[in-house]
């Protein structure tokens, strides 16, 4: 793994196991509830880092099917979703692309992470390692998203307990 990789890597694998330390004992209905300030459901945004998992690895060249695609399909925002996943196949599909990510930033080499223009994101760097430092800061921000959505609905707090391992 290029060392550049590396901390943004275990950025991605700890997400991985925090998010789903935020969906553990939910029902189906409290994941898909929104807080009455508005905003987004646990479960709207657990379907949205998968997808944008999915996303990241089209752009690094590592595709994977997502089995999300369907209820997210032409959806811009969480009133477009006509139809929700269950709650266990959105975690199915963030173990899935998960592990396939760490696999693919295992894989990176120092030459595609210096292109320039490979991205739009709000950051100066428009470089691959730009794009990946910039959704392993998204990634974070919709976990705590979650983690904060969860205490809302009386859930005890995320923990910190890791539970899946870098290429697992």
């Amino acid at each position: 793994m290029d060392p550049r990789v590396a901390p943004l890597a275990g950025i991605f694998d700890l997400n991985t196991d925090l998010l789903l330390n935020c969906l553990d004992g939910l029902s189906q209905d409290e994941a898909q509830r929104r807080l009455d300030g508005g905003g987004n459901s646990i479960i709207f945004l657990a379907a949205h880092l998968a997808d944008t998992r999915h996303f990241l690895l089209g752009r690094l060249g590592h595709p994977l099917t997502n089995p999300l695609s369907r209820y997210l399909a032409d959806a811009q925002s969480i009133e477009d979703i006509g139809e929700w996943p269950t709650l266990e196949e959105v975690r199915r599909a963030w173990l899935a692309v998960s592990v396939h990510l760490a696999e693919a930033l295992g894989d990176l080499e120092g030459g595609a992470l210096e292109r320039t223009g490979a991205h739009r994101f709000p950051v100066g760097d428009t470089t691959p390692l730009g794009m990946l430092t910039f959704l392993a800061q998204h990634d974070s921000y919709h976990v705590g998203q979650t983690a904060f959505i969860r205490r809302q609905l009386g859930k005890p707090a995320m923990t910190y307990v890791r539970r899946t391992a870098v290429g697992v």
